[in-house]
């Protein structure tokens, strides 16, 4: 589960800053994302915006823009269900319970990084240039694994 920021981000400024106008769908659904617990789909945005949804395609386009822009960050889950986190707090991957399906971060790490690094460095000796590299794993996360030993 990512951790709620006490601040409230600028974010007229931050989408200034890259080239991005700062519309009231899109300024909805940063602050969307800066409130949640954890990742987001794209239906628990909709349903999160409420009456400041904008509509499907709208959001997608919302959504891409602020990928291409590093300001969010995209996962998938094993339901292959696309998940979105700002980008200050995204990590390294995700760990999701094959119990409960609670998807939890799994923050950034210098060891992790490391791993990650060799991982680039092996793609690239074998001529491929990586797009993305996440890290997933999956498993019975500690609240299940306390219940299941009792």
């Amino acid at each position: 589960m990512t951790t709620p920021v006490a601040k409230t981000y600028d974010w007229k400024q931050t989408l200034r800053t890259h080239g991005l106008r700062a519309t009231p769908s899109t300024l909805a659904t940063l602050q969307c994302l800066e409130h949640a617990s954890q990742a987001m789909s794209h239906d628990d945005l909709t349903q999160q915006l409420g009456e400041q949804a904008p509509d499907r395609v709208t959001l997608y386009r919302i959504l891409e823009r602020l990928m291409q822009a590093s300001i969010v960050q995209r996962y998938t889950d094993s339901a292959r269900t696309q998940r979105f986190a700002l980008t200050q707090r995204a990590a390294v991957g995700l760990f999701e319970c094959d119990n409960c399906h609670h998807v939890i971060p799994i923050e950034r790490d210098p060891a992790l990084e490391a791993a990650i690094g060799l991982v680039k460095s092996y793609l690239t000796g074998h001529g491929m240039t990586e797009r993305e590299i996440t890290l997933s794993s999956h498993g019975i996360c500690p609240n299940c694994n306390r219940t299941i030993s009792k």
